[in-house]
């Protein structure tokens, strides 16, 4: 399985305190099945500690490199994750190679979890039409999308991917991102899941549960959340397609409901 949103650098925003910290969350990654972490500190927003963003160079890659002499066998990869901010298309040009995933196209995208900033789905046409791709991270747990789903849905209409927290499934943030959560999922509007860890006690890295919770779903279909999506995306290469996503604001007939059952 590929975790492709992780709090795993030490000491850089509300993540892993220390550099044993990450080793344990590591450890728990790996006897999960877990085999590949992308690295995505908070950039651009308050819990983010580092303001100098062309340090995360020299972070990240110290942080890679202490793992691996560390005889860990998760393999680090470099990303963040991007608040929404002013100038954004601007920074994301200019630090393409420090906060996209492993230097592509694609970016984890963050909203603050109670508003929506006016002006975003522009944003978006126009960053795609700049060659990133933006992967909205966490929808569930946004105030707004759980009161509107269709907000969410115009974005992945325009070309945006969404990533749910494996912890919503599980009410780690309350029953409204639990319910958001489900609710997405059934319209088809989740591209991948990730663990979202920031630390080795509460948010802890875990994946291998979500087969479980989500046993009514195929296997396949939780195959591609965790690990066929996340792994094109750090090869920056195209996304499996994930068919038709449903409009959360279209209300379907009595037949089209029970079709789908069948």
């Amino acid at each position: 399985m590929i975790d492709i949103h992780t709090h795993i650098i030490p000491e850089v925003d509300d993540g892993s305190g220390s550099f044993t910290e990450s080793l344990n969350m590591l450890k728990i990654a790996e006897n999960d099945g877990i085999k590949t972490m992308v690295a995505t500190p908070h950039i651009f927003s308050s819990a983010g500690k580092m303001k100098e963003i062309e340090k995360f160079r020299n972070i990240f890659s110290d942080f890679r490199e202490r793992v691996i002499n560390s005889g860990s066998s998760v393999e680090i990869i470099s990303g963040g994750e991007v608040y929404f901010t002013t100038g954004l298309s601007e920074k994301l040009k200019k630090f393409r190679d420090i906060i996209t995933i492993n230097g592509g196209d694609y970016f984890l995208l963050e909203f603050p979890p109670g508003f929506i900033f006016p002006g975003s789905d522009k944003f978006i046409f126009n960053i795609l039409n700049e060659g990133f791709i933006p992967i909205i991270c966490h929808p569930e747990r946004n105030i707004v999308i759980q009161q509107n789903p269709g907000i969410l849905y115009g974005f992945m209409m325009t070309g945006a991917l969404s990533q749910l927290d494996a912890g919503s499934f599980r009410g780690d943030f309350g029953s409204d991102a639990s319910a958001t959560a489900y609710k997405l999922l059934k319209l088809n509007m989740v591209h991948m899941i990730a663990s979202d860890c920031h630390n080795e006690d509460k948010r802890i890295p875990g994946l291998s549960f979500i087969y479980e919770k989500l046993s009514g779903f195929e296997k396949e279909k939780i195959d591609m959340f965790l690990k066929d999506i996340p792994d094109a995306i750090i090869g920056n290469r195209a996304v499996p397609d994930i068919g038709i996503i449903e409009n959360p604001n279209v209300k379907r007939s009595i037949f089209q409901i029970f079709k789908k059952q069948k």
